[in-house]
């Protein structure tokens, strides 16, 4: 499939869908803004109107670093009518490291970033940096979609657009890697989540998932787009506010699918009142992803018990895997549960993901040293292959060190993607157990993280499994790591915190062997994590000192470091 024939899908999409509801976009206090097929198409040859007076006749490649809402999904569908490429980035905070978006920029030759006048100063400061080094010159020009100004000429513009988007990597082991996506690519991974998921025009999406992210830009607005399906779009603000938000929109829209990261589901075990459940209809939400690396083993059920009486399936909730570089979907098919499976004791705290015959064929557990492919129920590292998976990434530099290939080819030209993830097969589900960078290990035997730190949220309800962090720290002794780990919103001072930190150690250790020597209690939100929201483990390891500072003890509201 070419860039030619995408358009063309597109604009049939938006014909077909002429007068009925295509997107809605929901505000506060209940408002919401439906768009048809017309009116999007009509949106979006507006706002290409304003880029040629603006920019110069494209197409153009263009940084969006606009709020969740309707500008953005005008600006995605008038990239994509015009044959342009859309690069969807978070867009910046003050604790973003300087030049972040300057090296974005350059690594896509952006033509402009597109932002609103709120955050126009922080783009071009962002933009800015770094310019010493590129002779005093930003990146590129800043456009703002609601001030628009003509900006000065530049080299690129105009110029043939190869990919219709690129996608950053979340960034949790090191800085965003930009994923260049072909139409090919999306038009495969859409028809493998159609097939395998059943997805059609009648399909109702509710997202509130970050649109510059894989799982809510391709799975939830530009899939559902190419479905000719209704999607429902919030802004994540709204759903990390108050999560009742999200399923009562799933209920009031009679969504069929909707889904997100392991977090959510916590959230909503964790802050919904039975009072606010008590109106909720969730017999319409047939399909129920949570995408995460990993998912511990329980959590679905949990949540099928908690919502069982609004009507949730018990067959609707599903754990899938997928990243950028594959354009989004890699494995977990929605089918029935199959709680007959036998689960290998290794992979016991892991929820696993069900594999089709097409996704298997496209995954090999391999010896991260030799390459060579692990049978069934052993462990090592997840590489992909297929239609979906990119070529490349943009602008990698080759000077980062200790670095393996990130894409490697067997001897017959077989070419793969080294994932990073570890996991296994069983039967047939994937396992994933976690980062290959976020291991500690224990008498030869590697421990991820994530075990470590759901063992410890175990011991008290006011712990954020989603929210902590535990590492190998420099010097420590075999089988020895740290654990920094965050309470939940709203958690009620502790009587006894330093015997929460003696019964964390004693199941640590007799779970899985690891010797906690540093438990750290944090105030929510403490931990830096990616615009995605995965935790940063390995700058939490060089930001111990400081992270230290600032644990607290509950019952005294003093700051203090919960250690041996």
């Amino acid at each position: 499939m070419t860039e030619t024939s995408l358009q063309r899908e597109i604009a049939a999409v938006l014909e077909q869908r002429h007068d009925a509801p295509l997107i809605t976009v929901l505000g506060r206090r209940g408002r919401h803004r439906t768009l048809s097929g017309a009116a999007l198409a009509a949106r979006a040859v507006e706002m290409q109107a304003l880029w040629d007076r603006c920019l110069g006749e494209g197409p153009h490649v263009l940084m969006v670093a606009l709020p969740a809402g309707e500008e953005f999904l005008v600006a995605l569908v008038a990239t994509l009518l015009s044959g342009g490429t859309l690069v969807p980035v978070a867009p910046p905070r003050a604790a973003d490291p300087p030049g972040r978006l300057a090296r974005m920029a350059r690594t896509c030759g952006a033509r402009a970033v597109l932002c609103t006048t709120n955050n126009r100063a922080m783009v071009a400061e962002q933009l800015a940096g770094g310019s010493a080094e590129q002779g005093g010159e930003p990146a590129c020009p800043v456009l703002a979609v609601d001030d628009p100004v003509p900006v000065r000429e530049a080299p690129n513009a105009g110029e043939p657009c190869i990919f219709p988007v690129i996608q950053h990597t979340s960034g949790s082991t090191r800085f965003p890697k930009a994923v260049p996506v072909t139409a090919d690519q999306i038009r495969h991974n859409c028809g493998m989540i159609r097939s395998l998921w059943g997805m059609s025009a009648e399909t109702v999406v509710v997202n509130w998932l970050p649109h510059y992210h894989d799982m809510g830009l391709m799975g939830c607005i530009l899939y559902p787009l190419l479905w000719g399906a209704h999607s429902v779009q919030m802004s994540p603000f709204d759903v990390i506010r108050r999560p009742a938000a999200w399923l009562e929109a799933i209920s009031h829209w009679r969504a069929t699918i909707s889904g997100g990261p392991t977090f959510a589901f916590l959230e909503c075990l964790n802050r919904i009142s039975e009072e606010d459940a008590s109106g909720l209809d969730l017999s319409s939400w047939e399909r129920v992803f949570c995408g995460a690396e990993p998912v511990p083993s329980g959590l679905l059920a949990r949540f099928h018990q908690r919502f069982a009486a609004n009507g949730l399936a018990r067959g609707a909730l599903f754990a899938c895997y997928g990243m950028a570089e594959c354009t989004l979907f890699a494995a977990g098919e929605a089918g029935p549960v199959r709680d007959g499976d036998t689960v290998p004791a290794q992979w016991s705290m892991v929820e696993g993901c069900l594999l089709s015959q097409a996704t298997r064929a496209h995954i090999r557990i391999a010896d991260p040293q030799t390459g060579q492919a692990l049978p069934d129920g052993a462990t090592g590292e997840i590489w992909l292959k297929g239609p979906s998976v990119c070529e490349r990434y943009l602008g990698r530099d080759t000077g980062e060190t200790g670095e393996a290939e990130d894409f490697v080819k067997d001897p017959d030209g077989t070419r793969w993607l080294r994932t990073g993830d570890l996991g296994g097969i069983s039967g047939a589900y994937l396992h994933i157990t976690g980062r290959a960078k976020d291991v500690i290990i224990v008498n030869g035997r590697n421990v991820a993280s994530a075990e470590v730190e759901w063992l410890a949220a175990r011991e008290h309800g006011d712990l954020n499994p989603s929210g902590a962090a535990a590492f190998a720290g420099a010097g420590s002794k075999p089988g020895h790591a740290e654990l920094l780990i965050e309470l939940r919103a709203g958690a009620a001072p502790m009587d006894e915190p330093a015997s929460l930190v003696a019964r964390i150690r004693k199941a640590v250790a007799a779970s899985c062997g690891v010797r906690l020597d540093r438990i750290a209690l944090l105030p929510r939100g403490t931990l830096p994590r990616t615009s995605s929201g995965k935790i940063r483990r390995q700058q939490v390891a060089r930001d111990l000192a400081s992270l230290h500072g600032a644990a607290i003890c509950l019952d005294t509201a003093q700051v203090a470091e919960a250690a041996s």
